[in-house]
């Protein structure tokens, strides 16, 4: 089923992981607290996208060297897990509206 999805152009990666993961051990330094996030994301027959799976990480408290700290979430309808996955897509919203505003808005003005 996967592969058939990512033959019909039908499964993305919304990544931000890469691109955050090297600021947020001094973001985090801060009261502010954040995590790079990794999203896959479905086309579904009428047209909406839905995320199948969030990763979110952070960096690892012994350093740099030994690789982020990453949780996987997945879609939950009940009990906490309903919360926790709502946090992850908010985590995921932000990084993706923080990256739009960079690029799209102030990477002009450095040109």
């Amino acid at each position: 089923m996967v592969e058939q999805a990512i033959q019909n152009n039908r499964l993305f990666i919304l990544d931000h992981h890469d691109t955050l993961i090297p600021y947020l051990r001094r973001i985090n330094a801060t009261q502010t607290k954040a995590y790079a996030t990794r999203t896959i994301i479905f086309l579904q027959d009428n047209g909406t996208l839905k995320p199948l799976a969030i990763e979110l990480s952070k960096p690892h408290p012994e350093g740099d060297n030994f690789g982020p700290i990453s949780n996987v979430y997945l879609p939950a309808n009940q009990g906490v897990e309903t919360f926790i996955w709502l946090l992850a897509k908010a985590y995921v919203i932000v990084n993706d509206s923080c990256y739009h505003q960079l690029v799209s808005h102030w990477y002009k003005f450095c040109k």
